[in-house]
């Protein structure tokens, strides 16, 4: 707790400075947009944009740009408003969630209705245009701070720690214990590192020279963990308990870079034993020599040789961008779904308030932002949680700002609600602090009862129309979802073994083996509420059989 206080404190403090300097640079009109682009820096920090500068920077340039075009010709228009919202959203809502990868749509939501509702003109406009171009400058600067390394660091840190979880789960094996939590560590840890490889990709295809050797000493290390499991299973698995003392020894060498003290001669002696499986013993043989000589690759490569990229074959037509946006951009498609719901419902509410000049009306829109998510079920749960937490809030500046009238102390308030925002625990939790600090910053001058009952209002009607979207705008449930991740990955299955006697399966058996990591990352949304049993044994059924063709994979390069 302790080092998370002083982590979220260095970052609101980091946020409030930036802030504050950009209003400096750009002028108080623009102090908002500041706000979501230290939000979208800190938002994109969860994805290593280094291995393309250039391209990542004109990307992000380009989506604030178009921001700022269409927000300014929906503001002369209403008319015209609902067609350019619609537009925008359904852009932002498209480009920005996924049907695999992690949602980041808010902090480009955010900056759209925030130049929507604060409008610019003449120098606050031309001073806007400019803000974007630093922010996008800014943006990338952070990357390198943050990112650079990050997947050799990443992995180096996260090998030795799945290394260290082998080991105390080899150790439980041996006392004929419950290693259940130490598996699922292993498993997180193993797919968390094959998202940070698949990020970490040159023209989304191609792994760099440490990114192929860490995919090889993950799967090293996640077929070791299954043999592990296949002898828990094993009725005399008490006639293993030398051979487990090996291989604890090995991965420990491993582990500790004791190259020299490898000893595969040690483990052959047990092919004598006639109680133990030897296919297990020559498995692990293998697994063992893999990771030497990987670990050792890994630990010798110079920073150059980290980032270079070998581009012996051209991409696959699976992997080509415009199959894939084929692939995602359908009806039945989540992203589509929800960038189509996004979009009517926040152009018919950005209408409404513009059209009948509403005050507040913009919080109208914030909300629906906020509420409309993929998923059915997790936007109406939003919808619960924010009426309650904006009555809590509302209640608790009226309690404050009725006992307090100074406007310094008042504005501490504010401050006090933005710092404890990131220690919310949950979305009603977050959504307390911010109505706290929305309407206390509305209300610091006076009028506070009057603002909390048009934001509940507000907030109420942006609920209604977000329960009325969800039933009858394409909605996408979860059980939509569950099928969509069964089918991906059966789909997946069967690619890699097409793709494994292909010349240009170096890569795409890979690129295919780390996208597992994304469908088992999904599959931890509330899918299985009734049916965890059910979920967990395709994934570990899945797992294997991804496990076994990479395997092939490998004796075919070898």
């Amino acid at each position: 707790m302790k080092k998370k206080i002083i982590t979220n404190t260095i970052i609101f403090i980091f946020i409030i400075g930036f802030v504050n300097v950009f209003q400096s640079l750009f002028g108080s009109g623009n102090s908002l947009v500041g706000v979501t682009i230290i939000t979208t820096a800190l938002t994109l920090v969860e994805r290593d944009l280094t291995i393309a500068p250039f391209k990542n920077f004109f990307k992000i340039l380009g989506v604030n740009l178009f921001s700022l075009v269409f927000s300014v010709l929906a503001i002369h228009n209403v008319w015209l408003g609902i067609i350019l919202n619609f537009i925008a959203l359904f852009i932002i809502g498209y480009l920005f969630s996924g049907n695999l990868k992690k949602s980041i749509v808010v902090p480009f939501g955010l900056q759209y209705f925030f130049m929507l509702f604060y409008p610019a003109e003449g120098e606050v406009l031309f001073k806007r245009f400019i803000g974007l171009i630093f922010g996008s400058v800014f943006i990338m600067l952070i990357q390198f701070i943050i990112n650079k390394d990050k997947l050799f660091k990443t992995g180096i840190k996260l090998i030795d720690k799945i290394s260290n979880t082998l080991l105390e789960k080899i150790r439980l094996l041996q006392e004929n214990k419950s290693f259940e939590k130490e598996n699922l560590e292993i498993i997180e840890l193993i797919n968390y590192l094959k998202r940070v490889i698949y990020d970490k990709r040159v023209a989304d295809y191609y792994l760099t020279s440490d990114g192929l050797i860490i995919t090889d000493i993950i799967w090293a290390l996640e077929r070791i963990n299954m043999l592990l499991d296949r002898i828990s299973m094993e009725n005399n698995k008490s006639s293993y308990k030398d051979l487990l003392d090996d291989v604890y020894n090995e991965v420990t060498n491993i582990r500790d870079r004791n190259f020299e003290l490898k000893d595969m001669d040690n483990i052959k002696t047990y092919l004598k034993i006639k109680e133990l499986n030897k296919e297990y013993i020559n498995e692990i043989v293998d697994l063992m020599n893999i990771l030497y000589r990987e670990v050792e690759n890994i630990d010798a490569l110079s920073d150059k040789e980290r980032k270079s990229v070998k581009r012996e074959y051209d991409i696959p037509y699976h992997f080509h961008k415009i199959s894939v946006h084929k692939r995602n951009f359908k009806i039945d498609s989540a992203k589509v779904r929800y960038a189509i719901r996004l979009g009517i419902i926040g152009a018919f509410t950005a209408f409404i308030a513009k059209y009948f000049n509403l005050s507040e009306g913009r919080w109208m829109c914030f909300t629906i932002f906020s509420l409309i998510q993929p998923y059915v079920e997790v936007s109406n749960e939003r919808v619960k949680d924010r009426v309650i937490a904006t009555f809590i809030g509302g209640v608790i500046v009226l309690i404050a700002f009725g006992a307090i009238q100074n406007k310094t102390a008042r504005a501490a308030i504010i401050l006090l609600a933005g710092y404890l925002d990131p220690f919310s625990k949950n979305y009603r939790q977050k959504m307390v602090c911010i109505t706290v600090s929305a309407v206390a910053s509305a209300a610091i001058i006076g009028g506070t009862t009057e603002l909390v009952i048009e934001r509940i209002i507000f907030v109420v009607i942006g609920g209604v129309l977000t329960l009325f979207a969800n039933k009858y705008i394409f909605p996408y449930k979860i059980k939509d979802m569950k099928q969509y991740l069964v089918n991906i990955y059966n789909s997946l299955i069967n690619q890699m073994k097409e793709d494994v006697n292909e010349n240009h399966k170096d890569y795409s058996i890979r690129n295919l083996y780390l996208i597992t990591g994304f469908i088992e990352e999904k599959m931890k949304l509330p899918i299985g509420i009734d049916n965890n049993k059910e979920n967990n044994e395709f994934l570990k059924k899945n797992r294997f059989k991804v496990n076994n063709i990479y395997k092939s994979f490998v004796s075919i390069k070898n």
